[in-house]
């Protein structure tokens, strides 16, 4: 079980064999089925064993005023988050949510049960008439405190992961703009630069021309999208994309050269294909055009597609950091025009990259819905919504 968790925990599910796990641990493939049906059982035992031992008391309160103790509970959860053994656990939440439906429903509320402490302390806050909780729960905004600090998705997708320091100012920011919204961040706010994101055609690989008329090679590469969606890059099989397309295999291989600069050309268009415009909203002040936007926001983001190329980048992504970068960056990119616009109307100042990152963060609630496998009905999305715009133009309270 120790070196089955540590590959899981490491490199993912489709990643790791049991060849691997009885080589790592010295035994045979025969010993470790006779104690388990298959790998997925034995991923679900690890993870669960995992899950066991994570369980723990709540922690005395931290001392201090309101911020300083959000800031401490931040700074707690950040430290947790890049935790390997902890942030293993959140990465198999993701990449499982579709595969093990009722596991990647109890790593979620393991998650959740994890930052009981501060959902605690927020609601004392809430009956207490000092904050207010903007139509959610304290739980929810003890979720969406978290998400901010340690950035949703960002360190899922190939960013590396940050010093203490760059942790411990992430943490002071994500409360800043927690309790007072954006009219509370200093002016000049220091924040690592976004990487620039333009919708460009990726390159082939392969040097021979390519005899393919273009339906047939958007055939081709919509195959080997789906395939890698489905199945990821390790066990994504060339036959079955054969198959699907009638493409011979001596023509993908003069084009692409192999499976991986496949891999990459498809994810690359794929990136770009999702990409869009997006518009200033129509509405009735700045906040409603906010709210109007996170919902925008949202809905892009909980597409099957979108979903998918979360699951598979997230898994995938010591293969193709720049790849899993540049669909972080073009997320954040496309909510720059339209978010500034809104700020300007709302005589704020233009969005610095951490800003745009919280926006992004908050409207989509983190990784929530991508981790968990549950629908997401039009109401919650409305009201999820709402809750951003209000904490990213008023914030909860307090001070």
């Amino acid at each position: 079980m120790v070196e089955a968790a540590a590959l899981f925990l490491r490199d993912g599910f489709e990643r790791t064999s049991i060849d691997r796990i009885a080589a790592n641990a010295h035994v045979s493939k025969q010993v470790i089925y006779a104690l388990f049906q298959d790998k997925e059982d034995l991923f679900d035992k690890v993870v669960r064993s995992r899950l066991e031992q994570g369980r723990s008391d709540p922690q005395p309160q931290p001392e201090g005023s309101v911020r300083q103790i959000l800031e401490a509970y931040a700074g707690d959860q950040f430290d947790g988050f890049v935790d390997p053994d902890n942030f293993g656990l959140f990465r198999a939440n993701i990449v499982v949510a579709r595969t093990f439906p009722a596991l990647a429903s109890e790593l979620h509320e393991f998650r959740r049960r994890s930052g009981r402490n501060v959902a605690d302390y927020l609601q004392t806050l809430a009956d207490d008439g000092q904050i207010a909780l903007l139509s959610s729960t304290a739980t929810n905004l003890g979720t969406r405190l978290g998400g901010m600090t340690v950035e949703g998705s960002r360190f899922f997708l190939g960013h590396a992961q940050p010093t203490p320091t760059q942790r411990a100012a992430q943490a002071r920011f994500a409360v800043a703009l927690f309790l007072g919204g954006l009219r509370d961040l200093p002016v000049g706010e220091d924040a690592e630069p976004q990487p620039p994101y333009t919708p460009e055609p990726p390159q082939l690989a392969g040097t021979a021309s390519m005899r393919l008329k273009p339906e047939r090679f958007d055939l081709l590469c919509e195959a080997a999208t789906d395939e890698f969606l489905d199945h990821g890059f390790e066990t994504a099989s060339l036959d079955r994309i054969l198959a699907a397309t009638g493409i011979g295999r001596s023509t993908v291989y003069r084009q692409f050269g192999d499976k991986l600069s496949l891999f990459r050309y498809v994810l690359h268009r794929e990136i770009d294909a999702q990409w869009r415009e997006l518009a200033v909203p129509d509405g009735d002040g700045p906040e409603d055009r906010l709210r109007r936007l996170c919902r925008e926001v949202l809905d892009l983001h909980l597409e099957p597609r979108t979903i998918r190329m979360h699951h598979l980048l997230v898994q995938d992504c010591s293969i193709v950091p720049d790849l899993a970068r540049r669909f972080y960056a073009m997320q954040i990119e496309r909510l720059k025009q339209p978010f500034s616009r809104i700020l300007e109307e709302a005589s704020l100042a233009p969005p610095a990259p951490a800003t745009l990152r919280a926006c992004h963060t908050l409207a989509t609630f983190a990784v929530r819905y991508i981790a968990s496998p549950r629908l997401i009905d039009a109401e919650e999305r409305a009201t999820e919504s709402g809750t951003a715009a209000g904490i990213l133009l008023r914030g909860v309270g307090g001070g």
